[in-house]
């Protein structure tokens, strides 16, 4: 079956990776205006020095297993990115453009190492789903625009 239009649009709206496997050029830095942050289809790492910021949370958070249990969040605004910062963990994040994620249009990640994230940028529905004990670091921000 090919792919819905909704996956695509995810797909350019959703990073995954690893904070210890990207190539910073030595300087950790793997969020900002550093050229080396660019390059993802959404540039959702990629913050040019001169753009204005507004709205910065970050939250910290010990889930459980089983915690949260997958209730799915309002739509995104921004850019929200979420750190698994535990070892042995696993926490599963899915990604939709629809608020029922419909089973052709949502993507699902699980974060498992020690510095694994997800990265997403604003129109995008999450739900998420504490598989092991994981304590997961989230900064979100806006971009005015």
């Amino acid at each position: 079956m090919p792919r819905m239009q909704p996956i695509t649009l995810l797909e350019k709206n959703v990073e995954f990776g690893n904070a210890g496997e990207l190539d910073t050029r030595n300087t950790g830095w793997f969020v900002g205006f550093s050229p080396w942050t660019q390059g993802t289809p959404g540039q959702l790492r990629h913050v040019p020095a001169g753009e204005a910021m507004a709205g910065l949370c970050v939250k910290w958070f010990s889930h459980g297993a089983g915690d949260p249990n997958g209730e799915p969040k309002p739509l995104s605004e921004g850019r929200t990115m979420s750190i698994l910062v535990s070892p042995e963990s696993e926490f599963r994040i899915e990604f939709s453009t629809r608020a029922d994620f419909a089973a052709d249009t949502f993507i699902a990640h699980t974060l498992r190492r020690h510095g694994d994230f997800a990265i997403w940028g604003p129109g995008v529905f999450h739900r998420a789903f504490g598989v092991k004990p994981a304590s997961i670091l989230t900064v979100r921000w806006a971009t005015p625009g």
